[in-house]
């Protein structure tokens, strides 16, 4: 998996919709690409529209493991309400200890109203 980083403020490229975007200090809220050209395609872009303004901000695409939390059926976790998102879909974990964390919340809050669920931790990267 790979992310927009700006090089000089530590911080991630998040798209938010088609032509709206911002920069997060937390690579948890960073937009994830799955191939480097795609990433690459969005930081040259990045740049060429913000060089004409007289802006020096650089970009560099950084390869980085994420986590998800995967089901017995191969299905992903996405959020408390759907458990069963494809694993494309599914919420990724930038470390173990917080997809292991959600996993535990989740198994924990499920257990107190009668319903059994686990989850394997899968790395995508």
């Amino acid at each position: 998996m790979y992310l927009i980083k700006i090089t000089g403020t530590n911080r991630y490229y998040r798209r938010l919709g088609n032509q709206v975007h911002q920069y997060v200090d937390d690579i948890e809220y960073a937009t994830v690409f799955r191939k480097w050209k795609q990433a690459k395609q969005k930081a040259d872009i990045l740049h060429a529209a913000i060089s004409p303004i007289g802006e020096q901000i650089n970009f560099e695409v950084k390869q980085h493991k994420f986590y998800v939390l995967k089901n017995k059926h191969d299905k992903g976790y996405m959020n408390q309400i759907s458990w069963n998102a494809p694993k494309e879909e599914a919420k990724f974990f930038a470390e173990k200890e917080a997809a292991l964390k959600e996993a535990e919340e989740i198994a924990i809050g499920m257990a107190k109203v009668g319903i059994d669920v686990e989850f394997d931790i899968e790395i995508q990267s």
